[in-house]
């Protein structure tokens, strides 16, 4: 928040004072006059004259304070407002008449009558007239029966009223009610009370409550001392430490600087020749006042100013705020609204509708910082107002609910003030708004259509906004309008707006108050910012809406979004006994709207902002067994708003049925019984009593199938005692298949294609080549395949057909894959000769698979990968694999391999003359293995980490199988 700044001569100031002496007020008054009950709206309510004079009860106190030790503690607390920099001048005037109790005050309709002299039209002699309620009486017919109970002293051991203010804005007359049973043999007692009084002769004075240095209420951050001594008198609500709370802060009957401030701002010395004991107010001190405004020109009203001095050419300021103003404190706190009409009492008639200080502030006095300096700076910033200082503990102008501010907030400085100096620092706001464009929210003359969609965002973006709009709605509807507050980004908010909700017919006068519906307050929602309003129309109307904010205020960052949930329409409006379909017209939807029917749950199928879906109940769901016209209601399960439409869908007679229970439905193989039979069920109209000997008469008009039933084409049945009737398919042919079940209360049908059954069964693989006179573990797979019938599960039997094999197990079971496998044993078979075996699914479907015997001399080996490598010393050799076959490359499993190995070390070529040097054997190794099902044998090379050497590896099997191979790790 960037901000302006002016400094004026004390000349200047002089004549500006003089100038809005009437209008222009100080930084916490507790009231400020407005119309249309004070006459010069904007000005302060203050004293008639400078010097009130009050007047203590002639009795005691208590049995603990007598009279003159009560009038000590009226004395001292009235004492502390008289400060040399401010004109008034607060004493005693004497005693009243007589004692004032219950004896001599009783309550009338129209308030408590008092003794005369201490009744407001005795204001020229009292002013102030102080009660000693010695015995709680008076304080239980001002605040209730039981107020004055010690037990309640914090809020009720003293009790001010001022009930007397003329329409020229002036205070006559005040009452303080000082409850004794608030006192007693304790001295802290009198302490605790004389701390409330001097708070009460505060509010009496017309000063307003002060939010400084609020952490030292909050405790966030701690607070240090310096916070604590200028943390106001006047600050909202006390901070609870213990039994006494003027022992939470230092000095508790010293008045800070801004409590000065304030009350030289309603009663200052401005005279060049001021009364004795008395000084200009700005003699020591400096005025600072100023605009914070929006970027359209409108003030930001509620935002808290707050002054740190600093001393001049130092760049450090004080680390406590020591004075604060409210913007807009001079500006209209309740306005009037078309939702709940003008504003009636004269003590909410408060503030000036003049645009200019909308956003204005103003601090009276700003001490110097101490007499051995001429002049000071001052570093300005702003703050929210502590959401909790609302309604009797308000501070500032919002004492309905605070108001968060808008923008960014940065500091403004004021440079050099001398005394008398003024300076004005303005902070023009930087906000982002997501609502720059709102629609039109017309006129009480000219309302706008509502968005026919039911959802909209718009803002009351100036002072006295209300968005006027229209509906037609049809007879015998309910509706729900839902105003959600949100602020300058879009996000849900109960700190700016509050949103209020009126509803009349279009043809009533405008002016008047809402004829059909009205919201008594904001943010009666179940969602946070939600302020909700229903509607009930009894006849075809258009109506008039108005949304307005309930202090009759409006600015750029009062955004909202609007939603009328509102069911106009049912189609079709008329249903059979067992429900149906419908579709819902209106406005307002969104997905999880729930529907229901005579209070019945429908099945919602599909939303949107318009229309809804669902299937409605059966009429017996909804108990009846009759025909009904029933009410159709949608609700926001959210934010609990509805729309309902009475008696809107008819409801046809129950008539009796016949049921779909189960039919086949896909593809079933042909010849073979449908594993779902085809069943169905009469029922009465109600939907519920079974139909004893309903004939069926089942045929099929598609395709040949046999009704297992009756083993005909064609079958007649009859319903049993729980009205099902039922039969087994099986399709005869290949083809659509469509099958019919008639009845005299109605006909079902159902369909399915029927197929030839195909299956197969594949081993793999289907010829397995062994080592003659060797021991072979096979390992034995069958895929199987059905175009019809899920594979998993199906059992796969394996048996030997001749020579030497055996199973384990020999029934297997498929897989989701369709893959059975099983473990198969061949004895040592003789060269060239076999073993066959067979294995089968589904009793019938086989295929067959050899295990065929491959004589030594017959072995061939070969390298498969790991020939040939040369690496560097620092690396791994990886495994070499051979792989054992037959001439024609058939794998042999179970063939044994002799495996060579030395290791040498690594050496360079030959020289070209010489001897070629001989390389030392570093290790050697003979071992056999057997090759896999595969034929594979996999071989480890003998190497010795980070050294170069030469790996020889000579493998040989059967009688002509022989592989070498050198492998090096060179240097």
């Amino acid at each position: 928040m960037p901000f302006r700044r002016t400094v004026r001569s004390f000349l200047q100031i002089g004549l500006y004072l003089l100038a809005v002496t009437l209008t222009a007020q100080a930084a916490g008054p507790r009231w400020v006059g407005g119309s249309p009950y004070y006459t010069n709206h904007g000005s302060l309510v203050v004293w008639y004259t400078d010097s009130p004079l009050y007047f203590t009860d002639p009795g005691d106190l208590s049995p603990s304070v007598d009279h003159a030790a009560a009038d000590a503690i009226v004395a001292a607390a009235a004492g502390v407002w008289n400060v040399s920099t401010s004109s008034l001048v607060l004493t005693s005037g004497g005693t009243l008449a007589e004692h004032v109790s219950g004896a001599n005050v009783y309550a009338t309709p129209t308030g408590l009558v008092f003794p005369a002299d201490v009744q407001s039209a005795n204001y020229q002699s009292i002013q102030i007239a102080i009660i000693y309620d010695s015995d709680g009486s008076v304080t239980d017919l001002m605040l209730g029966g039981g107020a004055s109970n010690p037990s309640g002293c914090r809020q009720n051991a003293v009790t001010e009223s001022v009930d007397s203010i003329t329409a020229d804005s002036h205070i006559q007359h005040a009452i303080l009610v000082l409850n004794g049973r608030c006192t007693g043999p304790d001295p802290q007692q009198q302490l605790q009370l004389q701390y409330q009084l001097m708070r009460a002769f505060g509010r009496i004075l017309g000063l307003g409550w002060s939010q400084t240095n609020d952490n030292v209420f909050t405790g966030s951050p701690t607070p240090t001392y310096n916070q604590a001594i200028n943390w106001p008198i006047m600050h909202p609500i006390d901070v609870i430490c213990g039994l006494y709370t003027y022992q939470c802060m230092p000095l508790p009957f010293t008045l800070r600087p801004d409590d000065i401030s304030s009350l030289d701002y309603l009663y200052p010395v401005t005279s060049s020749n001021p009364a004795p004991g008395k000084e200009n107010t700005l003699l020591n001190g400096n005025q600072i006042r100023g605009t914070i405004t929006f970027p359209n020109g409108q003030g930001m009203q509620g935002v808290n100013v707050v002054v740190h001095r600093e001393q001049a050419f130092w760049a450090y300021p004080e680390a406590w705020q020591s004075v604060s103003s409210v913007s807009g404190f001079l500006f209209r706190r309740d306005g009037d609204n078309p939702v709940d009409g003008p504003v009636a009492p004269a003590v909410t008639n408060m503030g000036t509708y003049l645009a200019a200080v909308e956003g204005y502030y103003e601090m009276a006095r700003v001490p110097i910082l101490a007499p051995q300096y001429d002049w000071q700076n001052a570093v300005v910033t702003t703050e929210p107002i502590n959401p909790l200082y609302t309604g009797q503990y308000a501070v500032g102008p919002y004492d309905a609910g605070t108001v968060e501010p808008s923008g960014t907030t940065s500091a403004g400085q004021a440079w050099l003030m001398t005394p008398y100096t003024q300076a004005e620092i303005d902070f023009p706001a930087t906000v982002s708004t997501s609502n720059s464009a709102p629609p039109a929210s017309g006129t009480a003359y000219s309302p706008v259509s509502t968005d026919s969609q039911g959802w909209w965002t718009a803002c009351l973006c100036d002072y006295a906004r209300t968005a006027w709009s229209t509906l037609a709605v049809r007879s015998n509807r309910t509706l729900t309008i839902e105003v959600t507050a949100q602020d300058e980004q879009g996000y849900t908010t109960a700190s700016k707006m509050m949103p209020i909700i009126g509803v009349w017919n279009v043809a009533d006068a405008t002016g008047s108050l809402p004829t059909i519906a009205a919201t008594g307050t904001a943010f009666n929602g179940t969602a946070v910012g939600m302020t909700t309003l229903a509607v009930r129309s009894t006849q075809p109307q258009q109506l008039r809406i108005a949304i307005a904010d309930q202090r009759g205020d409006g600015r750029p960052d009062y955004a909202y979004q609007g939603r009328i949930l509102y069911a106009d329409t049912i189609a079709p409006a008329n249903v059979p006994a067992t429900g149906g379909a419908v579709t819902i017209t209106g406005m307002g939807f969104r997905p999880g709207n729930a529907v229901t029917v005579n209070g019945v749950a429908a099945t919602v199928t599909s939303w949107s902002p318009t229309t809804i879906v669902a299937a409605v109940p059966t009429l017996s769901a909804l108990h009846s067994t009759a025909a009904l016209t029933a009410d159709v209601q949608v609700k926001d399960l959210t934010t609990g708003g509805t729309t309902e439409m009475a008696a809107a869908l008819a409801y046809a007679a129950p008539v009796p049925s016949l049921n779909l229970i189960t039919a086949p439905s896909g593809t079933v193989a042909a010849g073979q019984i449908a594993t779902i039979p085809f069943t169905l069920r009469a029922l009465q109209g109600d939907g519920a009593t079974p139909i004893v000997g309903q004939q069926v008469t089942f045929s099929v008009t598609s395709g040949t199938v046999q009704f297992n039933a009756c083993g005909a084409a064609t079958c007649t049945l009859f319903t049993d005692a729980s009205g099902y009737v039922t039969t087994a398919i099986t399709p005869l042919t290949a083809g659509s298949i469509i099958v019919t079940a008639t009845s005299s209360i109605g006909t079902q049908t159902g369909s399915f294609s029927a197929a030839s059954l195909v299956r197969s069964i594949v081993v793999t693989p289907s010829i397995q080549y062994i080592a003659a006179g060797a021991n072979v573990a096979l390992i034995l797979q069958v895929a199987l395949t059905d175009n019809i019938f899920p594979v998993n599960g199906v059992l796969a039997s394996w048996m030997p057909t001749g020579g030497a094999i055996a199973f384990m197990p020999a029934t297997s079971t498929a897989n989701a894959q369709g893959t059975a496998e099983t473990n198969a044993v061949a004895v040592p078979l003789a060269s060239g000769s076999q073993a066959t075996a067979s294995v089968c699914a589904w009793t019938s479907v086989c295929t067959n698979f050899t295990v065929q015997s491959v004589d030594p001399s017959l072995w061939r080996l070969s390298i498969v990968r790991g020939g040939g490598q040369s690496i560097s010393s620092t690396g791994t050799l990886v495994p070499v694999v051979l792989q054992v076959t037959d001439p024609a490359a058939h794998p042999i499993a179970g063939a044994l391999v002799e495996i060579h190995q030395t290791i040498d070390a690594w050496q360079p070529l030959c020289p070209d003359r010489g001897r070629c040097p001989i390389a030392p054997v570093y290790g050697a190794s003979t071992v056999t293995a057997t090759s896999d099902t595969n034929g594979m044998v996999t071989i480890t090379p003998l190497e010795l980490p980070g050294v170069a050497t030469t790996t020889n590896i000579a493998a040989a099997t059967g009688t002509q199988g022989f592989v070498s191979l050198t492998l090096q790790k060179q240097p």
